[in-house]
């Protein structure tokens, strides 16, 4: 087995007196996650190694290969943390069982499962296995996943539909990670969305909920995806339905309730951005003309006009300079 991580620091059990290798172990594995409780499912010497130390914003990935364990997060040790992260395993070799909240998900070779720091978890291999972890604060995920608790447990194949997708993705991703040009914060977010929509997926919602989830969660996921994405001129109901893999007349559909239309809620979004950018002391050498084309703006006349019907005052009035 070799790791995928091309860099990152390694720690390893194989300098250590084979009768005092679990508790290094152990020590390894609560400075990369979380605090736990781990025990050997094997007879003899126990071996193990990780490679952690990389990640993207807020986002941390690591690496096991190790013998057969049975980990676990207990109640007490939840009591003394101060973390709140939801933890995704990426079964690379053999098979493991993640359980939590009353769900046990088995792990085969290209699957994946989520499971959250802040409630008891318990996670099993009876083999020497490879598992790639991917890491993130809750408040990160809980930005793109609508109620991501009660995905927790539940089994992702990554050998088709959007887990496959996801899972090509992100491998692809921490195997570049250091040719890649992209901003890190940009990444993230594209990951966290991918890892979202992943979980609420079709297949997923069954499992876990009914239609109307479904539509909050894409719902949710799409004011975020304007959120992150008013500087693109070319941001429209086309483009938006293209980035989420459905149509314009069901993107339509699953507005009719609102009280702006996805076209209005754009406008508004970058007019309120544009409010906050002129009265940014940071922003005071910015021209008016350039605010208006970062955020999307076809040009400042248009902008200006819209801005003045938006707030019934000009842009240089916003700034105090008219």
């Amino acid at each position: 087995m070799q790791f995928i991580l091309p860099d990152g620091y390694t720690k390893s059990t194989a300098d250590e007196k084979p009768r005092e290798s679990l508790d290094y172990w152990r020590d390894v594995i609560c400075d990369e996650f979380v605090q736990l409780d781990c025990n050997k499912a094997s007879a003899g010497n126990f071996q193990g190694a990780l490679r952690g130390g990389v990640g993207i914003a807020d986002l941390r990935f690591s690496e096991v290969i190790t013998d057969a364990q049975v980990v676990q997060r207990s109640r007490h040790q939840i009591s003394k943390a101060t973390e709140e992260d939801f933890l995704i395993s990426f079964q690379l070799t053999s098979q493991g069982r993640v359980q939590q909240d009353g769900r046990e998900a088995i792990l085969k070779p290209g699957s994946f499962a989520m499971y959250d720091s802040t409630r008891p978890y318990t996670l099993s291999f009876e083999q020497r296995f490879h598992q790639f972890v991917v890491q993130m604060p809750k408040e990160v995920l809980g930005r793109h996943l609508l109620e991501p608790e009660k995905y927790t447990a539940i089994p992702v194949s990554g050998s088709s539909g959007l887990g496959s997708v996801l899972s090509g993705f992100i491998f692809s991703l921490v195997r570049e990670l250091n040719n890649l040009q992209q901003a890190p914060e940009e990444l993230s977010e594209n990951l966290v969305n991918m890892i979202a929509m992943a979980f609420s997926s079709s297949v997923m919602l069954e499992q876990v909920a009914c239609p109307s989830i479904a539509r909050a969660a894409m719902k949710r996921r799409i004011k975020q995806y304007i959120e992150n994405n008013l500087c693109n001129p070319e941001l429209s109901n086309t483009e938006i339905a293209a980035a989420h893999g459905v149509s314009t007349r069901y993107l339509h559909k699953l507005f009719e309730d609102e009280q702006l239309t996805l076209h209005s809620l754009i406008m508004e979004k970058r007019l309120e951005r544009a409010l906050r950018t002129l009265q940014d002391p940071n922003y005071t050498g910015h021209s008016i003309e350039s605010i208006a084309y970062s955020l999307g703006f076809s040009g400042p006349a248009y902008f200006s006009r819209s801005f003045k019907k938006h707030f019934g005052f000009s842009p240089s009035d916003a700034r105090g300079t008219g």
